[in-house]
C-alpha cells in the first residue's frame, strides 16, 4: 500500500540528496541569482560562494504558486493520494503562503504546513515527516510531527558579512539566535572559534538529551563547523551529530562564512 501522502518542501530546506530519493521528497526550487544572472540548479556550491566572497550580489525569489501547483499536479497524475507541503515559519518568508495559494486548486488535498523554523530546520521536520509516512503514519499524525518537530527545533548561528537584507549586515562575529520568526543577537565575540565556545554553551544547556545538527556555508568555515561538532559529540547529553551543507539558497542570505547547529530533543 502506498504512504498516506507524499512530502513536498523548497531547496531552501537544505535536504540531502540522498534523503530527497530515499523518501520521495519533492523538492521545489528556489531561484537564485548571481549579479542578476539566474544561477543554475546543480550549481556548485564552493563555485558559488567564491563569487559571493569576490563582491557578487546574491537575490533570490521564492517559489510561484504555479511551481507548486506544478509538483501537486504531477503527484496526483502518478497517483499519490495526497500531498503534505512542508515549509519555513511564515514570519519568514511567503513560501508557505505560496504553497497555500496552489493547494487550493490542486486534484489531491494538500496540507501546507509552516513551520516554526528555518534553513535545515525545515529539511529536519520534512525529513522526519516522510520517514513517518513511510512506515505508515496517516497524513494527519505526519503533518503534526511537522508541526511539534518545528516548534521544538533551536537554531544558533552566525552570518558575518553577510549580504543586507534578511539576517541582516554585520562584520563582526555575533552569535545569532532564530526564534520568534527572527534572529536576534545572543553575543558579539572576537573571532569565529570564539563563538564555538559561546554556541556549544547555548546548546549544551539543554537538561534533556539532544540530536544536532552542524552546517557551513564555504570552505573556510568548515574548520569552525568541525570544532563545534566535536565539542558537540564530546558530550554525553548529545544522541548524534549530524551535519550539512548551507547550499547557495540559504547562503544568499546568511553569507559565505555562515556557520552553525539545530537541536532538538532526541
Amino acid at each position: 500500500m502506498s504512504a498516506a501522502a507524499v512530502v513536498c518542501t523548497d531547496s531552501s530546506a537544505l535536504l540531502a540528496v540522498h534523503d530527497v530519493v530515499r523518501l520521495g521528497i519533492e523538492v521545489v526550487r528556489v531561484a537564485i541569482a548571481l549579479d542578476g544572472e539566474r544561477v543554475p540548479e546543480d550549481v556548485d556550491a564552493d563555485a558559488f560562494y567564491a563569487r559571493l566572497s569576490a563582491g557578487a550580489r546574491a537575490t533570490t525569489s521564492q517559489p510561484s504558486p504555479a511551481e507548486f501547483a506544478a509538483v501537486y499536479a504531477a503527484a496526483a497524475a502518478r497517483g499519490e493520494r495526497s500531498v503534505l507541503s512542508i515549509h519555513l515559519d511564515g514570519r519568514v518568508s511567503g513560501v508557505a503562503a505560496s504553497a497555500e495559494s496552489a493547494a487550493r486548486e490542486a486534484p489531491i488535498p494538500v496540507t501546507v504546513v509552516a513551520t516554526e523554523t528555518v534553513s535545515f530546520g525545515v529539511g529536519i521536520c520534512a525529513r522526519a515527516t516522510a520517514e513517518a509516512l513511510a512506515a505508515g503514519a496517516s497524513r494527519r499524525a505526519a503533518s503534526m510531527i511537522a508541526r511539534r518537530l518545528g516548534s521544538t527545533l533551536r537554531n544558533v548561528f552566525v552570518a558575518p558579512n553577510a549580504p543586507a537584507g534578511r539576517v541582516g549586515s554585520s562584520d563582526q562575529w555575533t552569535v545569532l539566535v532564530f526564534a520568534e520568526g527572527a534572529a536576534e543577537a545572543l553575543a558579539t565575540c572576537g573571532s569565529a572559534l570564539e563563538t564555538v565556545a559561546v554556541m556549544s554553551e547555548q546548546i549544551l544547556a539543554s537538561a534533556l538529551p539532544i540530536r544536532a545538527a552542524v552546517g557551513h556555508a564555504a570552505a573556510t568555515s568548515e574548520l569552525a563547523a568541525d570544532a563545534l561538532a566535536a565539542a558537540l559529540a564530546s558530550s554525553g547529553g548529545v544522541v548524534e551529530v549530524e551535519r550539512y551543507r548551507v547550499g547557495p539558497a540559504v547562503g544568499a542570505h546568511s553569507g559565505p562564512f555562515s556557520f552553525g547547529a539545530f537541536w532538538w530533543p532526541a
